[in-house]
């Protein structure tokens, strides 16, 4: 009776240090995450509010210093379909630590006095920024299965997180410490250093290869899949008008009588006021069985902000940049949520993402020029606002598509691309009649399993080929 006694309170101890190591891995994992998403953007938004700077410096004119915000966006499209291939072969974790260590030496290179380091250093952040992009998704996808709605929240937060920072700190940095433009954009490097220390115990899955042919027959799917051009469509809008209100709202408001010192805070207000929603949003969409109440809410958020800013940039402008912080934070939440949620498993999510951001980051990367050059055309900023208007409007029935309880992933036997219900219901034979029908009340939760690898027991697909 002692044996079984101290036996059992040994096992409720043996079980109480798997949980408490389960919840420290958890933390750890959660706090690589947030820490890698808030490196994302920092070293492109910290270059804005200092451009006046570097052109006096450099003598750099506005085209060319227009290239150190475009020159990352064009490292996203050019490299998107790339990061998954070496996630396949070295390891998503390790190849995430690679591309911080490649992110920490493109910002101290942009320190050396010259044209080339500035530039060099420019190349090599957004290749590295490319890397995070696409492979922390897959990364959620694979390892958060329960928790991918937190995860993903975590990310998006901490990309508005990182924004704002970059935004609203920058220059009351440089002022605080009398540093000049190059060492204050070196300042970024610092969380870069904090986050390789972070994720670097992530490295937890063997690195063997697995750049088999089921990745990239995925990723060649994808591009014809109508569910993937919906959630590259629904991101590319969301890219574009991101990116467009990062460079312009402060002009836009400076215009219409602001002040630039208030111009830039409102920019850093959006970017602070969007950052509980980017977290609330993918938890959400994770809790709910269709998300369309979410892809086109807050798209709606971003119309109305942009309308009033377009009828009444003055007087409400305040409320307008609220309004405007709340729909940028909820869709950029679900943008990224939905590479997880309309993914099957960690390679349809890799697919998804590399197809997304390559597609959407070359459509982000002509907002800023494109309502540049209709400023310039039309010589104010109602053409350009309206014209923005106008393609949110289009993202709203994007996002009722999107919306929909579909996923995109693969079968076992072909790695063939199929698009199925996320609750496809299952074939019970009949023993007597020798009948297939399904059963209502117990499809309704139901999946695929992976032993059958979402194949139906008679071998028919599990969704209609894409």
């Amino acid at each position: 009776m002692l044996n079984d006694t101290t036996g059992s309170a040994g096992n409720r101890s043996g079980v109480s240090n798997r949980n408490k190591i389960n919840i420290l891995s958890f933390l750890l994992s959660a706090s690589g995450i947030l820490i890698v998403a808030i490196n994302l953007r920092p070293a492109i938004a910290s270059v804005a509010p200092l451009v006046g700077q570097i052109q006096s410096d450099t003598g750099l004119s506005n085209t060319a210093t227009g290239l150190l915000t475009t020159v990352p966006l064009l490292c996203f499209v050019l490299l998107s379909t790339t990061a998954p291939r070496l996630g396949r072969r070295y390891g998503e974790e390790r190849t995430i630590a690679v591309a911080l260590l490649l992110l920490f030496a493109g910002i101290l290179l942009r320190v050396v006095p010259a044209s080339a380091g500035l530039f060099g250093g420019t190349i090599l952040v957004g290749i590295a920024i490319t890397g995070g992009n696409v492979l922390l998704p897959t990364v959620i996808k694979k390892r958060f299965g329960a928790q991918s709605g937190v995860m993903t929240g975590l990310y998006t937060m901490g990309i508005s997180i990182g924004t704002a920072a970059a935004a609203g700190l920058t220059i009351p940095w440089q002022h605080f410490t009398g540093l000049g433009w190059r060492a204050t954009l070196a300042v970024w490097a610092v969380p870069a250093v904090l986050a390789v220390v972070l994720w670097l115990p992530q490295h937890r899955d063997p690195t063997g290869s697995t750049a088999d042919t089921t990745g990239d027959a995925r990723g060649g799917q994808a591009w014809r899949s109508p569910l993937g051009w919906g959630v590259t469509g629904f991101f590319a809008l969301l890219s574009l008008t991101f990116y467009t209100v990062i460079a312009w709202l402060p002009k836009i408001l400076t215009d219409n009588g602001m002040d630039p010192t208030t111009g830039g805070q409102m920019l850093s207000l959006a970017n602070l006021v969007g950052i509980p929603f980017s977290l609330a949003a993918p938890i959400m969409a994770a809790r709910s069985s269709r998300q369309v109440w979410i892809t086109t809410s807050f798209p709606a958020m971003l119309l109305i902000g942009l309308l009033g800013l377009t009828l009444s940039p003055r007087s409400g402008a305040l409320l307008w940049v609220l309004v405007l912080g709340v729909g940028l934070g909820g869709t950029i939440g679900i943008g990224f949520m939905l590479v997880v949620l309309r993914a099957a498993d960690a390679r349809g999510a890799a697919a998804l993402a590399a197809m997304s951001q390559t597609a959407g980051y070359l459509v982000a990367a002509t907002g800023p020029i494109l309502t540049g050059a209709l400023r310039d055309l039309t010589g104010s900023w109602t053409l350009p606002l309206l014209s923005l208007c106008l393609l949110v409007a289009v993202q709203i029935p994007v996002g009722i598509y999107v919306g929909q309880s579909r996923q995109f992933g693969a079968t076992a036997e072909t790695g063939r691309v199929v698009l199925s219900s996320r609750a496809p219901r299952p074939y019970y034979a009949d023993s007597e009649a020798g009948l297939a029908h399904t059963s209502d009340e117990d499809s309704r939760d139901s999946r695929p399993s992976d032993a059958d690898g979402g194949l139906r027991q008679q071998g028919e697909p599990a969704g209609r080929d894409t």
